[in-house]
C-alpha cells in the first residue's frame, strides 16, 4: 500500500506540475550551494541490498555485505559466508552493477567487492549542440565508474557476555573512464581508504538470544585522492550510528554523517539517516529508510526473502531524482549463502557440553562435569560460563575435602 502511494505521488509529479512540485520540495529541505563538487560520487551510491532499503542508516549493523559501503569493521562480525550480486537501476539509463564477497574464520573477516556504474554520454560543444569528430561522426561514448575494494577485519575482547570491539579498513582503488572524443584528459585514478569501528552489547534487552541487542559504530570513509590535473575532492566523510532491537524481529538505526574535503575547500552538509529492519516471518523481512539531506530527502522501502541457500532483496527509493515514466530507483540483490565453516555447529556442540555438565554437577558428579565444561571450552574458549562453573565446581570439590577430612578427624 505505502509503495502504491509513493509512485501515485510520483505519477502527479511526473505530470505538468512537476516543476512546481519539485521545487516547493527543494524549498522545503533548503540548497547546498556545495552539492555535487567532489569527484567519484558512484562511492555514495548505495549498491541495495538492506543497506538502501535502511536509508543508509548501516554504520552499526552487519547483517549482510552492506558493511562494505558502510563500516569495514562488519566483516569479522558477518555470520556466513556470502557472494551477493546487486542491480541497481539508478536515473534513467544509468546503471549500476555490483558484486561482494565476504567470509570469516573466527574473529577475522575479509571482504572483495566491486561497483561499476556506466551510462551512455553525448558530446555537446559550446553551443549546445552535439559535437562532432574529426571523422564527422556524432561524438559519444559511455562514462563510466568502477571502484575496487578490499577488506579486512578483526574482533578484539570477545567473548560469551560481550561481542568484543571490531576494527577494520577497506582498500579502495576507483577508475573514471571519460571518451576522450566527449572530454579529453578527464579519465583518472584514484586511490583511498576507510577505517572503521563497531561494537555490540546488550541494553533494555527484553527477549532472549545469542545476539547481542545494541550496535555503535563509527567509519571515516573515502580518505584520498585522484591522480589527475587540478583534482576535484573525493567525497570523504566521518559516519557513525548506532542500532538497537528492542523486540526480537526489530531492529531500528540511526546514522549521522559529516562530509569533509581534505583540500579544505568547504563540503556538503551533515546528513542523516534513520532506517527500520522488521521480520515478518522467518524467511522474510521488510526494510525501509528515510535520509534527511539538505536539498535531496531520500526515502526507501525494501523487502527481503531468506531462504537457507540464497536471499533477494527488492528496494524502491523515492527522491527528487526519482522518475516513473523510466521506472527507475529500483534495485535487486541475489545473494548466496556460502555457509559458516561448520562455526553454528560447533557452537552448538559446545553449549550441549555445557549444559550436560550442568546435569552431572547436579546429580553430584563433580569430576564428570569438570571434565565436560574443559572438552566444551576446546571447542569454544570464548564460554566464559563453562570457565566460571569450572572455577565453582574445584572450590566445591576443596569444601567437600575439606569436610571430609574433618569428618575423619572426629572419628
Amino acid at each position: 500500500m505505502i509503495l502504491i502511494f509513493l509512485i501515485t505521488i510520483s505519477k502527479i509529479s511526473a505530470g505538468d506540475a512537476a516543476a512546481t512540485t519539485y521545487a516547493n520540495i527543494s524549498n522545503l529541505f533548503g540548497i547546498d550551494p556545495n552539492a555535487g563538487l567532489n569527484s567519484f560520487l558512484t562511492l555514495l551510491i548505495p549498491a541495495g541490498g538492506k543497506y538502501e532499503g535502511m536509508g543508509t542508516a548501516f554504520t552499526a549493523m552487519s547483517v549482510d555485505s552492506g558493511f562494505l559501503d558502510a563500516n569495514p569493521a562488519g566483516s569479522s562480525f558477518i555470520k556466513n559466508s556470502e557472494l551477493t550480486f546487486f542491480h541497481n537501476n539508478w536515473i534513467a539509463d544509468t546503471n549500476l552493477e555490483s558484486v561482494t564477497y565476504t567470509s570469516r574464520w573466527g574473529d577475522f573477516g575479509i571482504g572483495i567487492g566491486g561497483k561499476f556504474l556506466y551510462l551512455p554520454f553525448t558530446g555537446i560543444d559550446d553551443w549546445g549542440d552535439r559535437a562532432k569528430n574529426e571523422d564527422g561522426t556524432f561524438s559519444s561514448g559511455y562514462y563510466t565508474e568502477t571502484v575496487t575494494t578490499f577488506n579486512m577485519a578483526y574482533t578484539f575482547l570477545n567473548n560469551y557476555y560481550y561481542h568484543g570491539i571490531a576494527v577494520g579498513a577497506n582498500f579502495k582503488m576507483a577508475y573514471r573512464g571519460v571518451p576522450y572524443s566527449i572530454a579529453p584528459d578527464q579519465s583518472a585514478l584514484a586511490l583511498m581508504v576507510d577505517l572503521g569501528m563497531q561494537t555490540k552489547f546488550n541494553v533494555l534487552k527484553f527477549f532472549s538470544s545469542r545476539d547481542k541487542n545494541f550496535g555503535f559504530g563509527i567509519a571515516v570513509k573515502n580518505v584520498g585522492t585522484e591522480f589527475i590535473r587540478d583534482p576535484d575532492p573525493l567525497p570523504t566523510m566521518i559516519s557513525t550510528g548506532i542500532a538497537y532491537s528492542p523486540l526480537r524481529p526489530m531492529t531500528w538505526a540511526f546514522d549521522i554523517n559529516i562530509p569533509f574535503n581534505l583540500d579544505g575547500t568547504p563540503s556538503e552538509a551533515v546528513s542523516y539517516a534513520a532506517g527500520l529492519d522488521l521480520g515478518i516471518t522467518s524467511f522474510l523481512s521488510v526494510q525501509s529508510g528515510i535520509q534527511i539531506k539538505t536539498g535531496l530527502p531520500r526515502f526507501s522501502i525494501g523487502s527481503s526473502l531468506d531462504m537457507d541457500r540464497f536471499s533477494l532483496t527488492a528496494n524502491y527509493t523515492l527522491d527528487l531524482t526519482t522518475q516513473v515514466t523510466t521506472l527507475d530507483r529500483f534495485s535487486l540483490a541475489l545473494k548466496l549463502n556460502l555457509g559458516d565453516f561448520g562455526r553454528m555447529s560447533r557452537l552448538e556442540r559446545a553449549q550441549l557440553l555445557y549444559l550436560q555438565g550442568l546435569e552431572e554437577y547436579a546429580n553430584g558428579q563433580i569430576s564428570k562435569a569438570i571434565a565436560l565444561w574443559e572438552e566444551s571450552l576446546k571447542i569454544r574458549p570464548e564460554l566464559t560460563p563453562a570457565k566460571e562453573m569450572i572455577e565453582t565446581a574445584r572450590k566445591t570439590q576443596e569444601l567437600n575435602q575439606i569436610i571430609q577430612d574433618r569428618q575423619t578427624i572426629d572419628e
